[in-house]
């Protein structure tokens, strides 16, 4: 087996910010979940610390609008709407170590300091800047990105290509940046190895950085955006939002422990929606500031839901919460991760997470736990001590099975360093069925009727070792599932890291931990039936 925890490197996992202007939906937790499995794996092979942020981004004109629009001061509407997505990500088992909100003095010192680091080197000047100017996006869109599209009603509006949001035409003075001067530096950073994944987005920028940059407006007139951060000496102009809400990450590599000596993060997890601020606009930023920019990016597809595209329009935005009181918080989280794929879009259907749910974690590793665990076979409520006899006394079906338990470990580490979370799990669940497939075939309730305990105990030796290794690789998937798992099993706290995933010999049987309810109980519901 690989030495995993030879490395004990730096990782910071860190995931765009939620727009506190509307309720949490899967397409944000799904981000959510995926930085944090990655975080989960690294603790596991040994990474310390690891840092990973979240919180929400809380200016712009946006937000402004939509507290208006419920009556509310900026800063209550916020503080409700952060609250909301706070308590969302905790609920889904989110193991984020800061939790950062935009409206924080920590952050709007950073900001200004920022700023003037870019002033100081020359990045910064004042000029007119007109264009269509897309309110929805926060960004001017140039006119070639825009189109006409005609409404219900017969009026006509123009709309940004790329998110089919209006725009308006916008004439105004503001502070720009000069992104044109950081293009090659760009390219450069892009190149040098594997920035971006997967590749089409890498593709995607690329094909970006091949055209012309142009100077980017980073700030809005305070008379048309007051919500937001002054720019430092100016309070007649705010910081662009995307400015301000980019630099949450330097904000949290500054308020941990080591500093900004953890810098460059080791990966942004993104939407694709927004690779053009993460891929072109923040490393520039940095670039201009004599920083690193981010080691990489991974960027991830968007949910569609019953093949349709999830919006407020159509009515079919998914709450995370309906998800957790349906399926719990394992059964989403495993249907996510299970039908996620990053490099393209998935498809969600709360009948679809059911099935999921239902086939994977109730029937196949809840049934395996539950057989072993269970009194009428295992009276003694022990895990057998187990070693290469026992797969052996199990014929060719118990000698599969170990084979594949001593590949199976490294196959899934590597599936999850690249991201693979879907991969990793097929791997894993490619384990419980061959276990079950031995339960079957040694048919135990047969061999204790008829007195061959040598058999049966074997069996359940390396049925439980099966169960023990699923547990530890599920843990960053299915973080409280796999928890529950291993506590019936006896296995203690302090073998729970990456190195236990091998299969281990031991000589000794050890006590069963507390057996309580089932570990995952079959979704019943008449709604959601195949």
């Amino acid at each position: 087996m690989n030495n995993f925890l030879s490395p004990r490197q730096y990782f910071m996992s860190t995931q765009p910010y939620c727009s506190s202007f509307t309720d949490p939906h899967i397409g944000h937790v799904y981000t959510a979940i995926i930085a944090d499995a990655a975080a989960r794996f690294r603790r596991l092979i040994g990474y310390n610390p690891v840092i990973f942020s979240t919180g929400t981004d809380e200016h712009g004109l946006k937000i402004q609008q939509a507290s208006l629009l419920a009556k509310k001061k900026p800063s209550l509407f916020c503080d409700i709407v952060s609250a909301s997505f706070k308590e969302t990500f905790n609920r889904c088992e989110i193991s984020y170590t800061d939790y950062v909100r935009t409206t924080e003095k920590r952050h709007r010192e950073n900001v200004h300091s920022f700023w003037e680091i870019l002033s100081d080197r020359g990045y910064i000047y004042k000029g007119k800047y007109e264009g269509w100017y897309c309110t929805a996006d926060e960004i001017f869109v140039s006119e070639d990105l825009t189109t006409v599209i005609k409404l219900p009603d017969g009026r006509e509006q123009r709309v940004s290509s790329e998110s089919n949001r209006p725009v308006e035409w916008s004439s105004e003075e503001n502070y720009l940046f000069k992104l044109s001067k950081c293009r090659e530096q760009l390219i450069r950073w892009m190149e040098n190895g594997p920035v971006v994944r997967p590749q089409r987005h890498y593709n995607l920028l690329k094909s970006w950085l091949n055209q012309e940059l142009f100077d980017l407006s980073i700030s809005r007139p305070s008379t048309r955006l007051s919500w937001g951060i002054p720019v430092p000496g100016d309070a007649s102009h705010t910081i662009y939002v995307w400015l301000d809400a980019l630099l949450n990450y330097l904000t949290v590599a500054k308020s941990s422990q080591s500093g900004t000596n953890n810098w460059p993060p080791s990966v942004h997890v993104i939407g694709k929606d927004i690779l053009k601020f993460h891929g072109i606009y923040w490393p520039a930023f940095l670039i201009a500031a004599g920083m690193e920019p981010p080691k990489s990016l991974l960027v991830h597809g968007h949910w569609l839901v019953d093949d349709q595209k999830m919006s407020k329009t159509t009515g079919n935005v998914v709450s995370p919460h309906s998800c957790i009181d349906l399926a719990t918080v394992n059964g989403f989280r495993y249907f996510l991760l299970h039908e996620g794929v990053p490099a393209s879009d998935g498809n969600f259907s709360m009948k679809m997470m059911v099935r999921v749910a239902n086939t994977d974690l109730a029937d196949g590793i809840g049934n395996l736990v539950n057989r072993c665990c269970g009194k009428n076979l295992n009276p003694l409520q022990t895990r057998l001590a187990v070693n290469s006899s026992s797969f052996e006394a199990c014929g060719s079906v118990g000698l599969e099975l170990l084979q594949l338990l001593q590949s199976t470990p490294d196959t899934v580490h590597d599936e999850y360093l690249n991201w693979n979370f879907y991969k990793g799990i097929d791997n894993i669940m490619a384990l419980v069925r061959g276990a079950n497939g031995l339960f079957q075939i040694m048919e135990p309730w047969r061999l204790k009727k008829e007195g061959q305990t040598d058999k049966l105990n074997a069996t359940m030796a390396a049925t439980m070792e099966t169960a023990r290794i699923v547990g530890i690789l599920l843990q960053p998937i299915v973080p409280s599932f796999s928890e529950r798992l291993l506590d019936k099993l006896g296995v203690p706290r302090t073998e729970r890291s990456w190195e236990f995933a091998s299969v281990r010999w031991s000589t000794k049987d050890q006590p069963l931990g507390e057996q309580g309810p089932v570990l995952f109980p079959r979704i019943k519901s008449e709604l959601y039936q195949e």
